[in-house]
This record gives C-alpha cells, structure tokens and sequence, in this order.
C-alpha cells in the first residue's frame, strides 16, 4: 500500500500541512469522510501534544510523522507515528480525566481523544525522541 513522512516545525500553525497530508493520503487510500475526520482530529491532538508537552513550544525543534497504510490479513490497518523531542511519557500512568476533580480542567484530554480513536500501541525513547505509535482500523 501506500506511506507517508513529513518533517514539521514545532508550531501549531504546522497542523494545517499535516491536515492537508492526511486529508490527501485519505483520499488516495479512498477512507470515508467519517473516518478522515476522525483521524484528522486524533492527529491534531497527537501533533499538540507533541509541540507543547514534547517540544516545550520550542519553535526551533521539529515534529517527525510517519503513516503507512497496509493489510494484516484481510483487515486493512493504517499505522502513525508522531515523534518529539520529549522525555516519552507512559499512556497508562496518565489521570482518568473524565474523573469528577479533572471536568472543569481546560487541557487534559488529548490522549483520552486519541484513545477513543485510535489503538496506542506504545511509546518509544530514542536517541532523544519520544515516540508515539498508533493503529487505526480505517472504513
């Protein structure tokens, strides 16, 4: 099937390319408009979360992402990585924000997002990159 790299700079702006990138990868792969919208907003969450927790907001760092699109058996996968310049992070240990005392919290969500949308199948720390891979089952 079909892969993808892109190198972004550290600043929200920068989603918009990745948005684009996804959008036509979609196409090409030929996903539903339900699917892409989805994907599109797991991965704005996924690439804020790299800029501002990963990259500390540092503009003169970059955001690496890597999809590629395949079958496993007869199931059609789609496989996305996105790396930062973090320490890494561990899924698990993170706070349940739908939890009573983290509601009226502003930020906090994004993983939960992800979660809801994609498969986490780990993060990995190397040579100083931290990174997130994802599964998804696309329609």
């Amino acid at each position: 099937m079909n892969d993808c790299s892109l190198l972004l700079q550290s600043k929200a702006a920068e989603y918009e390319v990745l948005r684009t990138v996804l959008r036509t990868f979609g196409e090409i792969e030929g996903y539903s408009e339900g699917f892409l919208a989805l994907l599109e907003l797991s991965m704005k969450e996924a690439f804020v979360n790299a800029v501002s927790h990963g990259n500390k907001s540092r503009e003169e760092l970059f955001v690496e992402f890597a999809m590629r699109a395949d079958f496993s058996g007869e199931q059609l996968i789609l496989e996305a990585e996105i790396s930062d310049s973090g320490s890494g992070f561990s899924p698990e240990q993170l706070p349940n924000p739908t939890l009573e005392c983290f509601l009226l919290r502003t930020s906090g969500r994004g993983l939960y997002i992800i979660r809801s949308i994609a498969e986490i199948v780990g993060v990995e720390v190397s040579d100083g990159r931290s990174t997130l891979k994802l599964r998804y089952f696309p329609y």
